[in-house]
């Protein structure tokens, strides 16, 4: 049996001098992130995906010639995949509604009722476990990095169960097989600078909707387009806007800092199983006087083709483009690339 410290009583006992006899529940509110931070950019959801996930394309070369009568095959079309995952992932929490009973908060406690039907439980069960789910997961989908070690590990380690979006587009920008298009930018600019750098050098023929930067770097986008020459732009969103060129710039929390990132429209997908939200709670166990939370779900975000996502660089070695003389050609015909 886990150790039953999973209600602080002495934190709860000390916070009475400070708050009084008000209900502490008036506080949860909007203490947690009501979403998973990267739903913000709109990732095509891909249901009934278990571990993993086979994103075909099919690549087609130029194709027009000018007319004659005679055969002259020209053209050549390439299959290419990308195998994408999703994670398992599982809470299981304990709650010992009893340890309540002589403390401030005693009035979620009341005298006969099941373990599971205490108004502490089922306080923990709606409104706390939940958003706290949420929140969790909107760090890992951004700073998580997967440990296999970590599966039934009894001391399990925070930040270990899936992919975030950094470890992501650090694995994509290592991979010389599936290169990113990278975007060469000055270091040494301002963060509106490079982000109209970044934009004035994606290619002509393809619809990017975001750019997305670190919250740090977008706060200072919006300091910086804030001045008394008109560049003032009304964000509406704490952490969105509009860029000079009218795309939505985004500031992710925990995202990489110089590091702008973009993907062609359509080219991002969330990954799950049948469970869209996994905030929600599977199953309820009572052993003994210890209330059992249990939940479950499949969750991961990843791109379907490595190429059509951009990456800012300040690698004097790298090149626009995917830095792949053949694959620049076969997945930007209309744009101008060395390698």
């Amino acid at each position: 049996m886990p150790p039953r410290n999973n209600i602080d009583l002495d934190a709860i006992k000390n916070e009475i001098v400070r708050y009084g006899n008000a209900n502490p529940t008036d506080l949860q509110r909007a203490v947690l992130s009501p979403e998973i931070v990267l739903n913000k950019l709109n990732p095509t959801p891909l249901g009934k995906v278990k571990g993993k996930w086979t994103f075909p394309a099919i690549l087609i070369g130029h194709v027009v010639q000018a007319f004659s009568d005679k055969w002259t095959p020209y053209g050549m079309a390439q299959f290419v995949a990308k195998v994408a995952k999703n994670y398992h992932q599982k809470m299981n929490f304990p709650i010992f509604p009893y340890d309540v009973y002589g403390t401030w908060i005693e009035a979620m406690y009341e005298e006969g009722k099941k373990p599971d039907e205490m108004p502490i439980s089922k306080y923990i069960m709606n409104t706390v476990l939940p958003p706290a789910i949420i929140n969790d997961l909107s760090i890992l989908s951004v700073n998580g990095v997967y440990d296999p070690a970590e599966v039934g590990s009894t001391t399990p380690t925070f930040g270990k169960s899936m992919n975030g979006i950094n470890k992501i587009v650090a694995d994509m920008v290592a991979n010389t097989t599936n290169p990113v298009f990278k975007i060469p930018t000055d270091a040494g600019d301002n963060i509106v600078d490079r982000v109209t750098a970044f934009e004035m050098a994606l290619p002509q023929h393809v619809k990017v909707d975001f750019i997305v930067v670190s919250l740090k770097e977008f706060n200072e986008y919006v300091s910086l387009r804030e001045t008394p020459s008109d560049k003032y732009i009304d964000f509406n969103d704490p952490q969105r806007g509009k860029t000079k060129f009218g795309r939505t710039i985004i500031g992710i929390p925990g995202r990489t800092d110089g590091q702008i990132l973009a993907w062609v429209a359509g080219n991002f997908f969330r990954l799950y199983d049948r469970k869209d939200n996994p905030a929600v709670i599977d199953m309820v166990q009572v052993q003994d006087y210890m209330v059992k939370i249990f939940a479950e779900w499949h969750l991961g975000y990843d791109f379907a083709v490595n190429q059509y996502v951009f990456v800012e660089t300040q690698d004097a070695d790298d090149e626009r483009g995917l830095n792949n003389a053949t694959q620049n050609a076969l997945y930007f015909p209309g744009e101008t690339l060395t390698a």
